[in-house]
């Protein structure tokens, strides 16, 4: 019997009666485009009200993280007589960056200049994957360094900045080492210079120039800690103004860098050995039917128990996050569907963030001898602090979200009067979330159009 929408929302209605439905963890107002200009006084009136009003209701700071927040507070307001905007953007990210949760971050990308170039870091460097018009000799070139720092030196250098682990650190900081503002504030360069770069291009060899702030992408969503991974997917050919990508001249790349979607499914292999392969990017339903709905009934019913296929592929590696009650019978029912000879392997990797990592961790728990998480560890760890609220600052109007319960979803956490009640419920005996198969795709492999992560998932589906 195919269960219609009022029928699966009563259902739900009836397990999960008496608690509170979360609203999506990460939804944001409308944020301004450009900073207005401030004076000192509304800078310390800003930066006031980051401590007195939105820092009470952040619960992740430990004691000598507070006191080392209010220690940066006291000094940005010592300074803001000579202070701008743009400082006091680089000001909050590195005071609210202090309890290195992933969850506890301001909504800056909006704010922040851009250079022509859009990158990633790979194993072997930081590779510039995207350009504006004009600049497409520098697609694919490794940025070699920022003035006289190293790419690695200026990820150690722009880390404090970033609300986060080393994976979020990372997966961030790909975006943010291309704001000139930020280059200049970890000593890359003077206020009044262009960002100095060298450059190994793809032919090998070295090119020394400079690049300042251009017209952003405006395809681009801006606005890393939501769509830190957009690097990695080329727009359509026909879009306006279009900036170019490193994958346009691959003929046929992976499904993983394909258009963005809430969900997107996709049958691989012959008649005989269909594996199914499912996408997601986003946690929640972007204005349309619920997520839930096109998990339970397009694909569950109308895939997986229609079609048996043995082998499933759920590819969360650029999703961060959403509403995870979206998803959660999903991935509760899934490995239970495929035949026990089965399996379901779910590639996750940095960018794999909040809702995004409880779904893979919630996939595992299900049947953990039929789940086989793949690729890089996620972005965060599965212990964090959470399900955030956001206040706006007064003047700047920059957003930052404050982080108000716990979660563990390996060991779960209901002994600890802070978790979230689903953490709680849903995590019965301990997991782990660290993938059993790591796996971290070359420049060159993600040029040339392959991908590892999937071809191991592929490999283990005979």
């Amino acid at each position: 019997m195919r269960l219609n929408r009022r029928d699966w929302m009563m259902g739900a209605a009836a397990v999960l009666a008496g608690s509170s439905f979360p609203a999506f963890a990460w939804q944001l107002p409308s944020p301004e485009t450009d900073l207005p200009d401030l004076t000192p006084a509304q800078i310390r009136e800003d930066l006031t009200f980051l401590e007195a009003q939105w820092a009470p209701g952040d619960k992740s700071f430990n004691h000598e993280q507070r006191t080392a927040f209010e220690s940066a507070i006291a000094e940005a307001i010592a300074r803001s007589g000579t202070s701008s905007a743009k400082d006091l953007v680089l000001d909050v990210m590195r005071a609210v960056a202090i309890p290195r949760n992933g969850h506890t971050a301001p909504v800056i990308g909006r704010f922040l200049d851009t250079m022509p170039i859009r990158a990633w870091w790979f194993p072997d460097g930081l590779y510039i994957l995207s350009a504006a018009p004009g600049f497409a000799e520098l697609l694919g070139a490794c940025i070699e360094k920022f003035g006289d720092m190293t790419a690695a030196e200026a990820l150690v250098r722009v880390a404090p900045y970033i609300s986060g682990t080393d994976q979020r650190i990372r997966y961030l900081s790909a975006a943010y080492l291309m704001s000139p503002t930020i280059l200049r504030r970890i000593g890359v360069a003077s206020q009044e210079n262009d960002i100095p770069l060298t450059l190994r291009l793809r032919n090998g060899t070295l090119k020394s120039g400079s690049l300042g702030p251009a017209i952003p992408d405006p395809s681009d969503p801006r606005e890393p800690v939501l769509y830190g991974w957009y690097a990695l997917v080329p727009d359509e050919k026909d879009k306006v103004d279009r900036w170019v990508h490193v994958l346009d001249g691959v003929e046929k790349h992976s499904p993983g860098y394909g258009r963005p979607a809430p969900v997107r499914t996709l049958w691989i292999g012959d008649e005989a050995s269909k594996i199914l392969y499912v996408r997601s990017n986003f946690l929640d339903s972007k204005g349309k039917d619920p997520l839930a709905d096109d998990l339970l009934f397009g694909v569950l019913q109308d895939l997986v128990v229609s079609k048996r296929p043995r082998f499933v592929i759920v590819d969360l590696r650029l999703n961060n996050g959403g509403n995870f009650l979206e998803t959660m019978l999903f991935a509760q029912a899934l490995p239970r569907l495929v035949p026990r000879n089965g399996q379901v392997f779910v590639l996750v990797s940095r960018a794999t963030f909040s809702a995004a990592l409880v779904t893979a961790a919630m996939l595992k728990r299900s049947a953990p001898d039929r789940v086989t998480l793949i690729g890089e560890p996620m972005g965060d760890e599965a212990r964090f602090w959470a399900e955030p609220d956001i206040k706006t600052l007064p003047n700047s109007k920059i957003p930052v979200f404050y982080s108000t319960k716990f979660e563990d979803w390996e060991r779960g956490c209901s002994d600890n009067p802070d978790c979230y009640w689903p953490a709680a419920i849903f995590t019965q005996g301990a997991i782990s979330i660290e993938p059993e198969v790591k796996i971290d795709e070359s420049f060159a492999e993600y040029a040339a159009g392959r991908d590892p992560v999937l071809d191991a998932a592929l490999a283990r589906s005979k």
